[in-house]
């Protein structure tokens, strides 16, 4: 008889229940901000009403965004990759969907500001499309490094597998930088 709780013979062993963000997910939040940017340009133009331009500003509030994910990601690669410390569980979850809403947002905002940026671009001989050029440039170039600190912080919630038997090392630990002998 076994106690409940524990693994039974012949079944298998729970997996990890959060995978790490996939590309389709990737490529269905970049068509969905792209999408959403064009239709709302589109209905602008249609109703001739002008389109707003970004706000410098928006490019700002991302890069901050981008810098705390970035900044949560390190602290928690050193705290779970390197130093094997045991993180509260409430903790890294919500870091692990801080992440992943970075990661999708960051690709959304990105495909949205390029459309802005790309649907401007032949008018910039203006200086009102020339600022929307710049500012949804500047704003899709930071969004894009909102996605990276995004997956950067995902990855780095992944707890390491069991220490690897030949080296003693758990997988994924960096070893000083050492690429191997010579």
């Amino acid at each position: 008889m076994t106690q409940p709780g524990m693994p039974q013979p012949g079944m298998p062993q729970p997996g990890p229940s959060v995978r790490p963000t996939g590309p389709t997910a990737l490529l269905i939040a970049g068509v969905v901000g792209a999408g959403f940017s064009w239709i709302a340009q589109s209905t602008a133009e249609n109703f001739g009403w002008p389109t707003p331009p970004v706000p410098p500003l928006t490019a700002v509030v991302v890069a901050v965004l981008a810098l705390a994910s970035w900044l949560a990601a390190r602290w928690m690669h050193r705290a779970v990759q390197v130093r094997h410390q045991v993180v509260e569980p409430a903790r890294a979850i919500a870091l692990l969907l801080a992440g992943k809403a970075a990661l999708l947002g960051g690709t959304m905002l990105a495909a949205g500001y390029a459309v802005v940026a790309l649907r401007h671009l032949p008018e910039m001989d203006a200086a009102l499309p020339r600022e929307r050029v710049l500012s949804a440039a500047a704003a899709a170039v930071l969004s894009v490094a909102l996605a990276f600190a995004g997956r950067a912080l995902e990855r780095a919630c992944q707890v390491p597998g069991p220490p690897d038997e030949e080296s003693g090392d758990a997988p994924g630990v960096d070893d000083g930088g050492a690429a191997g002998p010579g």
